[in-house]
């Protein structure tokens, strides 16, 4: 697990270090009056293959993965939903499940900085274990929707490629550019919206915007399916195990969590959510989840997607029960191909090693 973390670490910072060193002004620069974003996700694969040369169905299994995300944050007040869940199949029954879910409602006691009292749930499931707490603490920190500035970017990106523009626009432009998409509610029409978008390009580079440059402004406000968010908070405080995951009495509880979120670029997006909680005697009895998400558009046709769950429950005087779960996909166009390659991991408590499930598939035009 501590190679895991450390993994964690090392490629956040990488991400962190190329941001950085891309732009002088980064995506999470930005900051949102307020956020509303919402997200949810389900993948699914399955096999079924039947020699009839062999006695019975000689493979008959797939997996079925979910995700939730709800966030919300403004001057006063913020929440946020997370849930995620992976079922392993044989002969379309569940054999095998790995399930997290926490909900949190802050609210901020300063205008100063982002310092909340919170409450809420957190929970997990998993073959012979469940368990359920509701928590209330402090804790520190905010999110911010940063697609307002994301879109000004690719704005930029692809103005730069029509040859509309004749340079990178100033850090400021760009601020005032992501200002204006972020202000989209209060424009009657996206064409007036549009309109100040124009008057800020050209007044810092002295070109005139054409009628296709002016629509692929608008393509790009309109552009849905990629919000993006930046921020951290780290809360601490006690709980009560409605549900002990080891089966044990109910108990009070110390409870902390992480959540970070990273956009180096328009096309990448960081999630990760840690989670430890435990009663006075937390050494020697206490549960930890992780979860970890990492999107990537690396072009217009193809994607990166990779996914890490971590749970691990450990009772007092036993050893720790550690469930995990893993899965890349990545899509790409190769030749006129669209071509998906998908590899699942998972390691269940007691198994000796890691289940890899590995899957290509491919489609084209041949005409």
């Amino acid at each position: 697990m501590n190679r895991v973390m450390w993994m964690m670490v090392v490629g956040l910072g990488v991400l962190l270090t190329a941001g950085l060193g891309a732009a002088a002004l980064g995506l999470c620069d930005y900051r949102s009056p307020e956020t509303a974003l919402t997200d949810a996700r389900m993948t699914f694969a399955y096999r079924y293959y039947d020699d009839v040369g062999t006695p019975g169905v000689d493979v008959n299994a797939g997996r079925i993965g979910l995700t939730y995300d709800t966030l919300f944050d403004s001057a006063d007040v913020g929440f946020s939903i997370v849930g995620a869940g992976e079922v392993g199949l044989v002969d379309f029954v569940p054999t095998g499940w790995l399930g997290q879910g926490a909900g949190t409602f802050r609210y901020y006691l300063t205008d100063e900085m982002p310092l909340f009292a919170f409450g809420g749930v957190d929970g997990s499931a998993s073959p012979g274990t469940l368990g359920l707490e509701v928590r209330a603490g402090i804790g520190y920190g905010r999110f911010s929707d940063v697609t307002p500035l994301a879109k000004a970017f690719e704005i930029q990106k692809e103005l730069l490629e029509l040859g509309a523009i004749p340079a990178k626009l100033p850090d400021d432009v760009l601020t005032a550019v992501a200002q204006v998409i972020g202000r989209r509610v209060e424009y009657e029409t996206i064409q007036e919206l549009v309109a100040d978008i124009e008057a800020a390009i050209e007044g810092a580079s002295e070109a005139q915007l054409d009628a296709r440059a002016l629509l692929t402004v608008e393509e790009v406000v309109l552009r849905t399916g990629d919000r993006k968010r930046c921020g951290w908070a780290l809360q601490g405080g006690v709980g009560y195990e409605v549900i002990d995951p080891t089966g044990g009495a109910r108990d009070l509880v110390l409870a902390f969590s992480a959540d970070a979120a990273f956009a180096a670029s328009p096309d990448e997006q960081l999630l990760i959510r840690a989670s430890f909680s435990g009663p006075f005697d937390i050494m020697d009895q206490n549960k930890l989840a992780v979860n970890a998400g990492y999107e990537y558009d690396y072009s217009n046709d193809g994607s990166i997607a990779a996914t890490y769950t971590l749970q691990r429950v450990k009772a007092a005087g036993v050893d720790a029960a550690t469930n995990q779960a893993a899965s890349l996909a990545v899509s790409l166009d190769v030749g006129g191909a669209d071509v998906v390659l998908q590899v699942s991991l998972t390691r269940n408590a007691g198994d000796p090693g890691w289940s890899i499930d590995v899957s290509v598939s491919a489609a084209m035009d041949l005409l």
